[in-house]
């Protein structure tokens, strides 16, 4: 029984095209100064999809761009009091050879965010 429930809620994270779910819901923090910081991931090209709210009214929008993580920096991706996402880089040495991304909500609301590799993502130029 405790199986079909992980199974049922790893499903619903999962939505169609987010992958491989969703980081978050980040509530806004009135300090501006938290961040909320994900794991280790391999450098690559990625798309980042947000959406803001309660999650029963998430619209998933891409950024205008693709991302591109480079090893030992880290990505701060800062959500506004007007609603726009802004990203910002910074070197970080303990990620030897990773990359990571954070959040930072100065928001109205709650934040979700995920990185969908690009073609070339996790692949080296040598």
């Amino acid at each position: 029984m405790a199986f079909l429930v992980a199974a049922l809620f790893s499903s619903a994270a999962a939505q169609s095209g987010i992958y491989p779910n969703y980081y978050g819901p980040y509530a806004p923090n009135p300090t501006e100064q938290d961040e909320y910081c994900e794991n280790l991931m391999d450098p690559g090209d990625y798309y980042v999809l947000w959406a803001h709210g309660p999650q029963e009214n998430w619209d998933w929008q891409y950024l205008d761009f693709e991302l591109e993580m480079e090893p030992n920096i880290r990505y701060i991706l800062t959500y506004d009091s007007f609603g726009e996402i802004s990203i910002d880089e910074r070197e970080d040495s303990s990620l030897t050879g990773s990359t990571g991304i954070c959040c930072r909500n100065q928001g109205t609301d709650e934040l979700v965010l995920s990185l969908e590799p690009s073609d070339t993502a996790g692949e080296s130029t040598e």
